[in-house]
């Protein structure tokens, strides 16, 4: 019986207008639609030439423009498709007009910890993502 071996490879890295993200919109698709940078570009190429990625049989993908355009470049060199699942996406943050007044007053570093601890209202908690991941 023949091993399967999975690779969980992040997005290179994104671009960000002045370093800052967008926060301009009130949703999830902030986060959705980032895209590389000309670095994360680089990246994604230089990983596609990694001989573990060579001669694999499938590529999935989160719908995600940075997962996206990274995943094109190992699709390319293996001349292959990719498929994409929205299960693979990151964590549903909530509103971020709710986010920033839950978090007025509170220091940004702890941010990531409330939201890794549990939901505020419409976003995932940390076990629902799992789940869904799984």
């Amino acid at each position: 019986m023949e091993d399967t071996i999975v690779y969980l490879i992040r997005h290179a890295e994104t671009a960000h207008k002045n370093g800052i993200r967008n926060t301009s919109e009130d949703s999830q698709l902030i986060n959705e639609k980032e895209i590389l940078s000309v670095e994360g570009e680089e990246q994604a190429k230089k990983l596609s030439e990694n001989k573990e990625l060579k001669d694999i049989d499938v590529i999935w993908s989160s719908s995600y423009t940075r997962a996206k355009a990274t995943a094109k470049y190992i699709a390319h060199a293996n001349d292959l498709p990719f498929n994409l699942d929205s299960n693979l996406s990151e964590r549903k943050l909530e509103n971020l007009k709710e986010l920033r007044e839950f978090m007025k007053g509170k220091n940004t570093r702890n941010l990531l910890q409330e939201q890794l601890l549990d939901r505020i209202s419409d976003g995932e908690s940390a076990e629902q993502t799992r789940e869904r991941m799984n």
